[in-house]
């Protein structure tokens, strides 16, 4: 049995069930603790993988059918293939993988099969992002109480943890760029697009993340656009077989063309976030995380299902961030984003990375 390793496990199909899981990958790693990813997508069937993309284009185009998608979300049993499954429970029994970090519910019913099967104790939390129940968890909901859940945002209390690869401090409000953050999260849904018009005209200077090329206007100053690298999708593995941060692009048009510079890390990208004015976004559960984890005050953006509801209420209830159509009434007044950066700064502060309370802790003689 390998006590000393921590198998995390992911989702390609939403940068929510994926990015929190590498932000604790890199922190684990930074402390000598060994670490396996895997990402449920690589288990599918190839022609079931292959849709991936034109569904998220469907979504990308239509808020309502992302919205019915949601709606409809079922057990992705039937997705995978069974000879994969199979092939990598024989690998963590064989290897003793005994130590598990579970981002989506979809998952589940693998971990059932293999706690039958490893032979020895396992220690499988699940890893809750949301005030809520996601469509992941929701689906296995009768499962969910057979493991620990570990969940971030409890409706009774403020935030319980954040988890972030960096361990540098929120930057000072005062010493920010001045810049807002827009996006629609990973698949670019929602109401973000029509947010940077508003914001626009008041002149005000923006980073937006976008979906494609078709976003993406004459470049200025004023309005900076990235984005991760066409070609990238969450289940890749670059040469040493190991899943990795998306790349980030910057996207340039000048004369029609658009040119793509990419960002030399991920921690460029980072920097873009700890150094905003604000978030403005729909309320996912990882952007729940970078905003808590920087201290960036939430500008939130029509919810995507009951979890990101769930979400804005809680959020909104803790005082870190306010609803897009309300600052709009105020004018968009930068003393409302204040407010919610001294409330977030000064509970971030009392708080803990995730890793290194459950994890790090743990492997004491290795950290």
């Amino acid at each position: 049995m390998n006590s000393t390793s921590v198998t995390l496990l992911a989702s390609g199909n939403s940068l929510g069930a994926y990015m929190p899981a590498m932000h604790l990958d890199r922190f684990l790693q930074s402390r000598g603790i060994s670490t396996h990813v895997h990402v449920l997508e690589n288990l599918y069937h190839a022609e079931v993988r292959n849709k991936i993309r034109a569904t998220k284009a469907a979504f990308h185009a239509s808020f309502s059918v992302a919205r019915m998608g949601h709606k409809l979300a079922k057990p992705v049993d039937t997705s995978l293939k069974e000879e994969e499954v199979e092939k990598l429970l024989r690998h963590w029994r064989e290897s003793g993988q005994s130590r598990f970090a579970v981002f989506t519910g979809f998952w589940l019913p693998i971990m059932e099969r293999y706690k039958a099967l490893a032979g020895f104790q396992v220690d499988i939390q699940l890893i809750r992002m949301d005030a809520y129940d996601t469509p992941s968890f929701k689906v296995h909901r009768q499962l969910c109480a057979n493991y620990d859940q570990v969940w971030f945002y409890d409706p009774a209390s403020l935030p319980h943890y954040y988890v972030s690869a960096e361990t540098d401090e929120p930057i000072s409000y005062e010493k920010r760029s001045g810049r807002y953050l827009i996006h629609g999260g990973g698949w670019g849904i929602g109401t973000y697009q029509d947010t940077v018009e508003a914001l626009r005209e008041r002149g005000c200077q923006l980073d937006v993340i976008v979906y494609d090329h078709s976003e993406v206007l004459e470049d200025s100053e004023a309005i900076r656009y990235f984005g991760t690298a066409p070609d990238w999708n969450p289940w890749d593995r670059n040469a040493q077989g190991k899943h990795t941060c998306p790349p980030m692009v910057r996207f340039v048009r000048e004369g029609g063309a658009v040119h793509e510079y990419p960002l030399a890390d991920y921690r460029d990208y980072l920097d873009i976030v700890r150094n905003c004015k604000a978030i403005l976004s729909k309320p996912g559960g990882a952007t729940l995380n970078d905003s808590f984890s920087h201290a960036v005050p939430f500008v939130m953006l029509e919810p995507f299902g009951d979890h990101e509801l769930h979400n804005m209420e809680y959020w909104e209830a803790c005082g870190f961030g306010i609803r897009f159509e309300d600052w709009q009434s105020q004018g968009f007044a930068e003393s409302s984003l204040e407010l919610c950066y001294g409330r977030l700064a000064e509970q971030r502060l009392k708080k803990e990375n995730f890793g290194r309370v459950y994890y790090a802790a743990k492997n004491s003689s290795y950290v």
